[in-house]
């Protein structure tokens, strides 16, 4: 009787996983996706937000580095920051796009520091997502 039940037992682990434990198993790694996904692009996007400060900060350093070599004035764009001269280099090295790949654009206001600004993740100017180096939300 023992042999019948050891030879029951060696044929059902030649046979292999049944259609529920498959399922089971496919079940808990859809799971896992379904949780993992939202939180990694939620992080990715975090990102990106921090990754767009840094480069508007950058900017506004370029910008008083350039006016500290050119009599107080700010160049009237960014371009003059990236082009590398004969004695050095940029002044700007990571280029003028945020991590969306809009353009990230400066405005001079007089004496007071350039307002420099990105887009943000919509990537249109003047919407409530854009990123400024200045806080330019009245309190």
């Amino acid at each position: 009787m023992e042999k019948n039940n050891v030879a029951k037992v060696a044929r059902k682990a030649e046979q292999g996983f049944t259609l529920i434990e498959i399922m089971v198993v496919v079940g808990i790694i859809g799971l896992l996706v379904a949780v993992l996904i939202p939180n990694v692009t939620g992080k990715m996007n975090e990102a990106r937000v921090a990754s767009a400060r840094v480069q508007i900060k950058n900017v506004e350093e370029a910008l008083v580095a350039y006016s500290m070599k050119h009599g107080g004035k700010y160049p009237e764009s960014l371009e003059p920051l990236t082009q590398e001269t004969e004695d050095e280099d940029a002044l700007l090295q990571g280029g003028t796009e945020d991590p969306w790949g809009t353009t990230i654009k400066f405005e001079k206001r007089g004496k007071k520091r350039p307002l420099i600004t990105s887009a943000g993740p919509d990537g249109e100017f003047g919407t409530e997502d854009d990123l400024t180096n200045i806080d330019t939300k009245k309190k």
